[in-house]
C-alpha cells in the first residue's frame, strides 16, 4: 500500500479521536502514521498491516496502566450540583444559622443554609448541595502576599 494511504488513515482516525475523545482511536491514529513511515522500505500491505496492528496493541497495552490510573485519580461530578461543591460564593442576603440565606455563585443566585452566621458581602465555600439549597460554610480569608 502506498505511503500516502497511510497517511490519509491516519489523519481520518485522527480526526475520529477528536471528536469522541476515547484516546484508544489516538493510538491508531499513530500506529498508520508510523506505518506510512515504515512503508516506504517495506512494500508488502501484509507485512505493513502486521505493523499497523503490532504498534496498535503495543501503544494500548504500554499506555492502558496509566490510563486507568489517571482515570481512577480524577472524579468528574455528574450533575450541575455536584460541580458547585468546592465553588466560592458571596452572601447576598444574610441569615441566622439553619435559616436560608442566598448567596452567588458563578454569578447566579442560590438559597444557602450554614451553621454558622451569614452576613451580607462576606465570602463561604459550598460544602454540599441538596436539591436547590446549597449548604454553605464560612470561607478561610487568605493572608495577604508577603504577610506572616
Amino acid at each position: 500500500m502506498a505511503w500516502w494511504i497511510w497517511l490519509v488513515i491516519a489523519f481520518g482516525i485522527g480526526v475520529i479521536e477528536l471528536a469522541t475523545v476515547t484516546f484508544v482511536l489516538l493510538w491508531m491514529a499513530i500506529a498508520a502514521f508510523v506505518t506510512s513511515v515504515v512503508s516506504l522500505v517495506v512494500p508488502d500491505v501484509w507485512i505493513q498491516l502486521l505493523i499497523f496492528a503490532v504498534v496498535s496493541v503495543g501503544l494500548y497495552l504500554a499506555t492502558r496502566p496509566v490510563a486507568q490510573k489517571w482515570r481512577k485519580n480524577r472524579r468528574y461530578p455528574t450533575t450541575r450540583l455536584e460541580g458547585m461543591v468546592g465553588e466560592r460564593a458571596v452572601v447576598v442576603k444574610g441569615a441566622a444559622p439553619g435559616r436560608m440565606a442566598t448567596v452567588r455563585v458563578r454569578g447566579e443566585l442560590w438559597s444557602a443554609q450554614s451553621d454558622a452566621v451569614l452576613e451580607p458581602g462576606s465570602q463561604v465555600v459550598v460544602v454540599r448541595a441538596e436539591s436547590s439549597v446549597l449548604f454553605v460554610q464560612p470561607a478561610v480569608q487568605e493572608p495577604p502576599a508577603g504577610a506572616k
